[in-house]
């Protein structure tokens, strides 16, 4: 049985900010050996691009017609 773990994002702006999912560490194709030889810093890189794949950014650049 593969290790699950629970990813969230919230950004506070309001109750609904809030994605969560969870994720083993099959779906990740990562082995329960090499996530424990896994520094920290490794660990939450890959959680992050998890919790991140969902959420929505950007900008747009105004022109001066727009200001």
């Amino acid at each position: 049985m593969s290790r699950k773990f629970k990813v969230w994002l919230d950004s506070g702006a309001n109750i609904h900010s809030k994605y969560e999912t969870e994720v083993d560490l099959d779906t990740l194709g990562i082995t329960s050996e090499d996530w424990d030889n896994m520094s920290e810093p490794e660990k939450d890189k890959a959680m992050r691009a998890i919790a991140f794949e969902s959420s929505d950014w950007g900008y747009t650049e105004e022109t001066e017609s727009e200001q």
